[in-house]
């Protein structure tokens, strides 16, 4: 079928301002030509206080050429106007066949999500061909069915009656056939189908034509209609970001979540692939994937068959919340007396990255990184020493002999290890803490579908975000937020020490101290191997990603310098000593190794001192130290803006899309994010960005100081006096 032309006008105007559309797709303030690719009627629901339902799954494509992308956009059609979706209204239309009717976007109308949540359950079967489902929870039922049945072929011939008829509604098939019952609704070809199997092939799969053999329907079963019965359980859309859209279903019995995918690539991204074969490894790293829906349709531009995921139903735990929320309202309370509070969640949220790492490598498999790989890596990171000198002499001016000895150190580096699948983006937004499922890891993103990587990069990325939870913490505490103090983007911490000193003193920076030993030593404990800052792999990470943050925090948000400057000055250097040596009373109060995990202890004695350090730098460079990584990806997320670049220009890397300083004095916990970022967007040129924005969070770990698609972005520092942050 197609959409009037009615409907694409309204949808041409209603799409652009949507945030998951892609904004390359289109210039400003124009709407964007589209192209409908595919139209299946999914759904029909005869509800009277309706006016009749019918849903929609299209296939638009927007833009062309480098810009052309493909969206999916569910649509539901409603007889009678409900204002309680009136957000989510697209428009009034005539349909031919119903009259006038309201379209609503699908993934924000109760009764489209609840249809769509049950036809990937029962794995429904659309006609068509244009949409189908997979349901990992059906063929574990069906297996299970398998396996009772097979059991009782096996024990011999059986008499035909009730009492041998294995599970409820079965029964005795013609010729000896087993009859399993009654087919859901969603897969009976008209009602009162039945499923019949031949016990001498149980065994075989059940994907095959012969599988089903219904027996003959009766009058009353032909004259009954199968209305599509659904029970339309209350939703919540709890999250819109640049490339889909995520609904909560409160269900009584298993909350569920439905994630939307908005902007579409041909085949299985990694986004699900992943999800999906740890769910059915038995992992518990990672929220139970119940099963997904995809689409089909015929592409003109590439002028081949194209198939995409579309949708993905999970399990969710309403109560669970992200552990960069859990971080953050914890360490803006700390103490002196409070600063082992967080260590035993660390220990437990480490060894859960351990678990994860472990499935990945076992699904995906483990490559040694010998030889070019360690070629290029190491290339890489030597080459963002000299860029960050480049992009920042004043503030690293201190650290140029300790970057110039590190460098030396990269080169002689003869391998990074064993390589493998890994998040790819790993802060502390993309853990979620339940209080019945613990710690799982959430947002697989698509560019983990790239090459092998250390494991370590997740590690860094996580033990950065912590940093950052520690330093939103600290920033708000002594109202450097709002500083109008230049002095440290001048001259770095070099005219200074003592500024830096009362860094490393602070109750903040003490707690970040625990817990990234506490993270580190439950990750070791799950690998089986001992994990700490002496790696050489972690270490050269750890100051690549830091780097990456120092030349980003000083385009954007100067008032966030001494985030990631302070603890690259602490690995490189170690702490400085202070005029006295009394110790502080933060640091009297600090709980003994293993007073808030198990391992406290392990986590430090894996820490290695920077180079010169010894006495009280050695033991502090373990903590700041692992802080380092938390956006090493996060200066490569640019490369959206460098199609607006001159290519004439000089080749600058640009680091990631940093916010203005979201909070000024009395900003609140919840209102920043795992980097820092204002939760409520912010106006950056002329994007808005969120947290959770896949455009926003920079993860591409293959940075390129070469790449001209890098461009330039220094428009960041206008907002750093918007106390909103937007």
């Amino acid at each position: 079928m197609a959409i009037s032309s009615e409907l694409e006008q309204l949808l041409a105007s209603w799409i652009p301002r949507q945030p998951w559309f892609p904004k390359l797709a289109a210039d400003f303030g124009t709407d964007p030509d589209i192209t409908p690719m595919s139209v299946a009627r999914a759904f029909t629901y005869p509800a009277e206080e309706l006016g009749g339902f019918v849903g929609l799954v299209t296939v638009i494509s927007v833009g062309d050429g480098p810009t052309l992308r493909r969206l999916n956009i569910p649509l539901s059609l409603r007889g009678t106007e409900d204002l309680h979706l009136r957000h989510a209204l697209i428009g009034q239309v005539d349909d031919l066949a119903r009259g006038s009717v309201f379209v609503y976007d699908g993934p924000a109308d109760p009764v489209f999500v609840n249809l769509m949540a049950d036809a990937i359950v029962k794995r429904k079967v659309f006609a068509g061909g244009q949409l189908s489902t997979e349901s990992l929870r059906h063929d574990q039922d069906r297996s299970r069915a398998l396996g009772s049945l097979s059991g009782q072929a096996s024990s011999g011939p059986t008499s035909p009656g009730p009492a041998s008829q294995g599970p409820a509604g079965a029964g005795q098939g013609p010729a000896g056939q087993v009859r399993l019952g009654p087919l859901p609704a969603g897969d009976a070809p008209y009602p009162g189908a039945t499923e019949i199997v031949d016990p001498a092939d149980l065994s075989a799969p059940f994907d095959t034509a012969a599988e089903v053999v219904p027996p003959k329907p009766s009058k009353e079963a032909l004259n009954t209609p199968a209305p599509e019965a659904v029970v339309v359980r209350p939703i919540e859309v709890t999250e819109t970001s640049a490339n889909k859209s995520t609904v909560i279903i409160h269900d009584e019995y298993e909350p569920l979540e439905l994630s939307f995918f908005r902007v579409l690539e041909n085949g299985m991204p990694s986004s699900l692939t992943i999800p999906v074969l740890l769910t059915e490894a038995g992992s518990r790293s990672v929220p139970e994937v119940i099963g997904w829906s995809s689409g089909r349709w015929y592409d003109m531009f590439e002028v081949t068959e194209m198939e995409a995921p579309m949708a993905l139903l999970s399990h969710v735990d309403v109560e669970a919340e992200p552990a960069w929320r859990e971080a953050v309202d914890i360490v803006c309370s700390v103490d002196s007396g409070s600063i082992g509070g967080y260590n035993a969640q660390a220990a437990e949220m480490g060894r859960r990255v351990g678990e994860l790492h472990a499935d990945l490598a076992a699904e995906f498999g483990i490559v040694e990184g010998t030889g070019e790989p360690t070629k290029l890596l190491v290339q890489k990171w030597t080459e963002r020493v000299d860029w960050a000198l480049g992009r920042a002499p004043l503030a690293l001016d201190a650290l140029v002999p300790e970057l110039r000895k590190h460098r030396a150190k990269l080169l002689a580096l003869g391998t990074i290890g064993t390589l493998q699948k890994i998040h790819g983006e790993l802060t502390l937004d993309h853990v979620v803490s339940s209080p019945t499922d613990g710690y799982t890891v959430v947002k697989f993103s698509d560019s983990a579908n790239s090459d092998p990587k250390p494991p370590a990069f997740d590690l860094v990325a996580l033990l950065r975000s912590v940093d950052y939870a520690a330093g939103f913490a600290r920033l708000q505490r002594t109202g450097a937020l709002e500083s109008e103090d230049g002095g440290l983007v001048v001259n770095g911490f070099a005219s200074d020490p003592d500024a830096l000193r009362a860094i490393y003193d602070s109750p903040e920076s003490l707690w970040a101290s625990q817990v990234q030993n506490s993270l580190l030593s439950g990750y070791s404990r799950a690998r089986g191997e001992s994990i700490g800052l002496g790696d050489p792999v972690l270490r050269a990470a750890l100051i690549d990603r830091l780097l990456v943050e120092v030349v980003t925090e000083l385009r954007n948000r100067p008032n966030w310098l001494s985030v990631p400057l302070a603890t690259l000055t602490l690995v490189l250097k170690g702490k400085p000593v202070r005029a006295s040596d009394e110790p502080t009373e933060a640091e009297l109060m600090v709980p003994g190794p293993g007073a808030g995990d198990e391992g406290g202890d392990e986590g430090a004695a894996q820490t290695a001192p920077p180079e010169g350090a010894s006495g009280e730098n050695a033991a502090e460079a373990s903590s700041g130290g692992e802080a380092d990584g938390d956006r090493n990806s996060e200066a490569d997320v640019a490369d959206e803006n460098a199609a607006d670049q001159d290519e004439s220009e000089e080749e600058e890397v640009v680091t990631s899309r940093v916010p203005a300083a979201f909070a000024a004095r009395g900003a609140a916990a919840k209102d920043a994010d795992s980097n820092g970022r204002h939760l409520h967007g912010f106006n950056h040129g002329e994007k808005r960005f969120a947290p959770g924005d896949e455009d926003f969070e920079d993860e591409d770990k293959d940075f390129d100081p070469d790449d001209k698609d890098f461009g330039n972005e220094d428009s960041g520092q206008e907002d750093a006096k918007d106390p909103k942050g937007s």
